[in-house]
C-alpha cells in the first residue's frame, strides 16, 4: 500500500499520455510544488457526478513551463501507471490536496496485431468521414489504444470503462466495439450534414414528366 497525493479532474489520463495544466487552486500549487521538489509522482482519479473514481493513472511532472508571480503554474506532465485507491483522504497529513492509499495495477500490454489492424482501420474510417486531419496510427507490437483514446469519440464514461481494462487485447475489443457501433452514427449524422447544406444551395432539380404521370 501506498500513499499517493491525488489531483481529482473531471478528464480520464491514460498512461503514456502527456497532458499541460494551468494550476490556479492553493491546494494543488502546493501538490505540485511539493512533487516538484521532491521529484515524486502525483495521481490523477476521473471525477464523475462530483466524486473521484477509485482508479486513476499516476503522474510525473516533466517541466513546469511558467510560474506567474500569484504562484499559478503551467505544468507538463506525462502518466506512468495505473493505481486504484482503497481509501481517499479529501485533507489528509495537513495538506491543502487529497491523498489516496492505493495500489499500483499490473498492466497485460501484449497485443494482438491482426486485431489491432481491424481497430486501426476502423480509426481510420472514423477520421475520413470526420474530415480529422490527425494521422492514422500505424500498426506495431508499440502501439497501445491509449495512444488514441482521446480520439475516438469516447465519453468520459467510457473512457473510464477503458481505464478499468488491464489487458491490452481487452481494450482493443472494447474500442472495436465501440467503433463499430459509432460509425455508422457518424456516417448518418455526416449525411444528414450534407443533406442540411444542400438546402442553401441553387439546385438543378429535373421534373417529374407530368404528362406520364397523367397518363398513369
Amino acid at each position: 500500500m501506498t500513499t499517493l497525493p491525488l489531483f481529482p479532474l473531471g478528464l480520464v489520463s491514460f498512461p503514456e499520455e502527456r497532458l499541460n495544466l494551468h494550476i490556479f487552486e492553493p491546494r494543488y500549487k502546493q501538490l505540485i510544488t511539493e512533487c516538484h521538489e521532491n521529484k515524486s509522482s502525483f495521481g490523477i482519479p476521473p471525477v464523475i457526478d462530483s466524486k473521484p473514481t477509485t482508479i486513476g493513472t499516476v503522474m510525473k511532472i516533466a517541466e513546469i513551463s511558467h510560474i506567474y508571480p500569484d504562484g499559478k503554474m503551467d505544468i507538463k506532465i506525462k502518466g506512468e501507471r495505473k493505481f486504484s485507491i482503497n481509501k481517499f483522504y479529501n485533507n489528509a497529513s495537513n495538506k491543502l490536496y487529497p491523498q489516496g492509499d492505493v495500489e499500483f495495477i499490473e498492466d497485460d500490454s501484449t497485443t494482438d496485431i491482426m486485431l489491432q489492424t481491424k481497430v486501426i482501420d476502423l480509426i481510420g474510417q472514423l477520421y475520413e468521414v470526420m474530415k480529422m486531419n490527425i494521422d492514422v496510427p500505424v500498426v506495431s507490437n508499440d502501439f497501445t489504444i491509449y495512444s488514441v483514446a482521446h480520439k475516438i469519440g469516447l465519453n468520459l464514461n467510457q473512457e473510464i470503462d477503458l481505464l478499468n481494462i488491464h489487458s491490452e487485447v481487452e481494450r482493443l475489443e472494447f474500442v472495436e466495439h465501440h467503433l463499430t457501433d459509432f460509425l455508422p452514427v457518424v456516417l448518418e449524422m455526416e449525411n444528414l450534414r450534407k443533406r442540411v447544406e444542400m438546402n442553401g444551395h441553387f439546385q438543378n432539380v429535373i421534373p417529374p414528366d407530368t404528362n406520364n404521370l397523367l397518363s398513369s
